[in-house]
């Protein structure tokens, strides 16, 4: 099982979660509204760049993160704000 940490722009929720139930393999916790600074020192949620981002918290097993990060990496093809998605996958010691 490992972790999946996801960040994006909240303007796609919508086609995250779409994903997601597409891909029916991922039990997740979503944080809206989420504040962020990117690499270029945007600070979001503020008045100057108004947008939030989302993140996703999902548990996933080990052969449904191949398929999540391929999903990932083809929605971050799309626009160019797409770009700013991230996901990390994490290894998981215990799960109760």
């Amino acid at each position: 099982m490992k972790v999946a940490l996801l960040f994006y722009h909240a303007v796609y929720d919508d086609e995250i979660r779409g994903m997601l139930k597409e891909l029916g393999c991922a039990r997740y916790v979503e944080v809206p509204r989420a504040f962020a600074q990117d690499d270029a020192d945007r600070r979001f949620g503020s008045h100057v760049h108004p947008g939030t981002d989302s993140v996703v918290l999902a548990f996933v097993e080990a052969e449904c993160a191949g398929t999540l990060k391929a999903a990932v990496e083809q929605f971050k093809r799309g626009e160019r704000a797409k770009a700013h998605t991230h996901l990390a996958l994490l290894p998981v010691e215990d799960f109760v």
